[in-house]
């Protein structure tokens, strides 16, 4: 038994090695369209940034969130990405406490932390300043008040004593669902769990007692989160349909759910291989070992009947929101993507170091310290395969073009999905010296291209060329998603043009090029 002053110095040396692996050239890689979303959203005042949000498909609570944390360190790229590294060292420590108390051995809970630390799937994430890192750590602090507020409703304990653990539980799940859609997932592993309990309760002599007053609470914190989440439930309502009628999410396709396995445990920007026996069967062994090892945590309940509602909830945690994404995305729009399982991907460390205390202890030290040194090596094989110095994109074509500009020249480009992550580094980087534009045929764009973000000053159309006073101008466009080259009138001549590859490869290259009536 590792005492508690030993365990807490352990995973605050954890915490400090999860956060630098966080921050380690936390501003190298250019800012993306879905970080550079978040940047402009905050800049509105709060109601106007509400009523943006609502024309998207996301919650507002993470923007929210951003905006006061703004408020105080600004909102340049290193401000906007250390939110998100922050809220990563909090996932540790709630990744701890879950699975410390889901085994009620504080060893279990530093092996996890320690996974998850290391565990390059969730570093990428912390990487961008989006929504997941303030999730999962949201996620993981419910099921762990989820699992308290049952255990000591199920012995018995004092009202007083839950009551205010279901109210806390309800509090963070409702939070959950105002940062991310996917968290509804986890509420219905979550209300499943409750379920299972209350089967197993009623099938026992006696504990109808405890049956009752577990449904009973349980309800209650139910109807919490439902009040709570009322106001917004119109909203979602209309972004759903917004989504099922024109998202740009694929549909599933026969390798989507392997992928996404391989991702998890050997994070990599491009598509695994799945050419030959030999390749076919690396890019399976992720997802055949996760459904052997939720197997075996499954029949190993019996054996571990002290920690059974734990294991449940963490096996159930893992596979429920796969199974529903799945479904979903079979019966309507696809929302299959691998960056929404990040959320469940906690569980499954989890799982992994519930499964590594179950070995016999001459080889356990062992085997743990090779997992951890694995995902370490998978996470830095990442790194260095994204080769982030050669794929400077977006920041380096700001940077020339901003740095070379004269006064009487203006940035024009012509894709939004390059447009508002300029836009970012003319303001944060350049003061804004200039204002960028951005090109629209039409003067619209659609929800997923950044329409709630835009204003009436950003957009210019085909007749801004034909303007007499305008002479010079720096045309930007991307090779990747959302491409949409401009071809200027014949009156103007390119005397310049640079480029330079993003990191991913749906992102292509940001080239600019100027030009010369």
């Amino acid at each position: 038994m590792i005492s508690r002053r030993v365990t807490l110095l352990l995973l605050l040396i954890i915490i400090l090695l999860g956060l630098g692996v966080r921050s380690f050239e936390l501003t190298a890689r250019s800012l993306w369209f879905d970080e550079a979303f978040s940047w402009r959203l905050i800049q509105f005042p709060l109601p106007e940034l509400l009523a943006r949000d609502a024309q998207d498909v996301h919650p507002p609570l993470y923007y929210i969130v951003l905006k006061g944390w703004a408020s105080f360190f600004g909102s340049t790229l290193l401000a906007l990405r250390s939110f998100s590294v922050v809220l990563g060292g909090l996932t540790i420590v709630a990744s701890y406490l879950f699975a410390a108390a889901a085994s009620r051995r504080r060893a279990v809970g530093l092996t996890a932390a320690s996974l998850i630390a290391a565990s390059g799937f969730q570093i990428q994430y912390a990487w961008e300043a989006r929504m997941y890192t303030l999730d999962t750590a949201l996620i993981l602090f419910a099921s762990w008040v989820l699992l308290l507020a049952v255990r000591k409703t199920v012995a018995g304990s004092r009202l007083t004593v839950v009551l205010p653990l279901w109210i806390s539980y309800a509090i963070l799940a409702a939070s959950t669902i105002y940062v991310h859609y996917f968290a509804f997932f986890a509420l219905v592993a979550h209300a499943v769990f409750v379920l299972f309990l209350a089967f197993t309760l009623a099938r026992a002599k006696g504990r109808a007692a405890s049956l009752k007053r577990l449904l009973g609470l349980a309800s209650f914190a139910l109807i919490i989160i439902i009040v709570v989440y009322l106001p917004w439930l119109p909203t979602l309502l209309a972004q759903n349909q917004q989504v099922q009628t024109n998202y740009w999410i694929p549909a599933i396709g026969g390798w989507s759910i392997p992928d996404t396995f391989y991702r998890m445990f050997w994070p990599t920007p491009d598509v695994p291989r799945h050419l030959g026996v030999g390749w076919i069967a690396v890019a399976s062994t992720p997802i055949i070992a996760t459904l052997l090892g939720w197997l075996w945590l499954g029949l190993s309940t019996r054996r571990l009947r002290s920690v059974r509602d734990g294991v449940w909830l963490t096996v159930l945690s893992g596979i429920i929101p796969f199974l529903l994404t799945i479904s979903l995305s079979l019966l309507g729009q696809s929302l299959y993507q691998d960056r929404f399982f990040v959320f469940t991907h906690l569980f499954i460390v989890i799982g992994v170091a519930l499964l590594l205390h179950q070995l016999p202890q001459q080889v356990r030290r062992a085997a743990i310290g090779i997992v951890i040194i694995g995902f370490l090596v998978a996470s830095y094989q990442y790194w260095l395969r994204l080769d982030i110095p050669a794929h400077p994109g977006a920041h380096a074509v700001a940077r020339h073009v901003l740095d070379t500009m004269t006064p009487n020249e203006t940035i024009v480009v012509s894709s939004p999905f390059v447009y508002f992550a300029i836009d970012h580094y003319a303001q944060e980087e350049y003061d804004g010296q200039t204002d960028p534009l951005l090109y629209s045929q039409t003067g619209e764009l659609l929800h997923f291209s950044g329409g709630p973000i835009l204003t009436e000053d950003d957009i210019i159309g085909p007749s801004y060329f034909e303007e007499s006073s305008i002479k010079q101008v720096w045309v930007i466009d991307t090779s990747g998603f959302g491409e949409s080259a401009l071809v200027l009138p014949d009156d103007w001549q390119a005397t310049e043009t640079i480029s330079f590859p993003e990191v991913y490869g749906f992102q292509g290259d940001v080239t600019a090029t100027r030009y010369q009536r």
